[in-house]
């Protein structure tokens, strides 16, 4: 197996990488999602295209920033980031299920064909198993962190006797009766045009400001509505003329994204909005024939509460043998160990 690295920006680089992900369901992936966040990076932050190839088939790719990283002021690495920059100011937009575009590539084969100009390969987000056994000849591996990915199976909304809330815990059904006997009757909305969505998602901002405070993040978002609407998911639930929520999310070949949510505020602690806005949600996309409910990695309690299973994800890190890593490692013990 080769690698060839281009010019993401490369005339190239849009049909190959649609051609490899045939089989991909998730959104961040796609090349809707790829291509516009190559077009809104600066050019200095532009990532290069890795194309795997056996023989002069290409079989799988993925893009890596590169950057100069100094961890603690004193560790120096020269890093490549998988399908992002290295910028944490460009890398706010928190991509999961990261992984490569194509063929199921094992990691050993990738760090392989990789130049050699690089210290650390960092792989955030990635699916526990996006390279079977994280291990490589040569290299060290480390897990620096791993998330809950919780997650609704729509199927086995469709297929229950009671339906969804059938599926729920007593107390989470117990939740959302008493929320929407509080609440009344409610509305879904589904944006159906551009301007429609760009309205639920200014509405959205406006219930959470913080998460969109970076100029360029919501620029970023907001011409991605504008330019791509079906895909990009805005939902807002109402009862009568007050907005309990908004959601944002991304529907993609059958798989919901829960990227964002903007929540009111309410003095009864009965009301749950994030129940409440969710459980419609996933109502409608099982009715719509999706096949996954996606709520991503979070701290909502409300996630564990609606999904019926859990993946998990990892943030890995690839490092050649070098010293000042042994070093590093050897010092992060001892400090661990002063701190027990």
């Amino acid at each position: 197996m080769n690698v060839e690295i281009l010019d993401a920006h490369e005339h190239r680089a849009g049909p190959l990488w649609i051609a490899l992900e045939s089989d991909n369901r998730n959104y961040f992936l796609s090349w809707p999602w790829i291509d516009h966040w190559l077009s809104s990076l600066p050019r200095s932050h532009a990532p290069r295209l890795a194309i795997l190839r056996d023989g002069n088939a290409a079989i799988a790719a993925g893009l890596f920033g590169r950057r100069r990283v100094i961890r603690h002021h004193v560790v120096p690495s020269r890093a490549w980031f998988l399908n992002a920059t290295g910028d944490s100011r460009f890398d706010e937009l928190a991509i999961e299920h990261n992984g490569l575009v194509g063929a199921r590539v094992p990691l050993a084969a990738l760090v392989a064909g990789l130049p050699e100009e690089w210290d650390e390969l960092v792989l955030p987000a990635i699916d526990r198993d996006a390279f079977g056994t994280p291990i490589a000849e040569g290299v060290r591996v480390h897990v620096d962190r791993e998330a809950a990915c919780p997650y609704v199976d729509l199927q086995r909304v469709r297929d229950a006797d009671g339906g969804y809330l059938g599926l729920l815990g007593p107390a989470t059904r117990a939740h959302l009766r008493r929320a929407r006997r509080v609440l009344g009757e409610l509305t879904v909305e589904i944006a159906t045009d551009p301007d429609h969505a760009l309205d639920i998602f200014g509405e959205l901002v406006e219930l959470c400001p913080d998460a969109f405070a970076d100029p360029w993040f919501e620029r970023f978002h907001r011409d991605l509505i504008a330019a791509r609407y079906g895909e990009c998911e805005l939902v807002r639930v109402r009862n009568g003329a007050q907005t309990i929520g908004c959601l944002y999310n991304f529907a993609y070949r059958r798989r919901v994204l829960c990227y964002q949510s903007g929540l009111a505020s309410f003095a009864d602690p009965h009301v749950k909005p994030a129940l409440v806005c969710h459980a419609a949600a996933i109502a409608n996309a099982a009715a719509r024939g999706d096949d996954v409910y996606d709520f991503l990695v979070g701290d909502g309690r409300y996630k564990q509460h609606l999904a019926t299973g859990t993946s998990h994800l990892r943030w890995l890190r690839v490092q050649q043998p070098r010293i000042r890593f042994s070093i590093e490692d050897r010092l992060r013990d001892w400090k661990h160990a002063l701190a027990r």
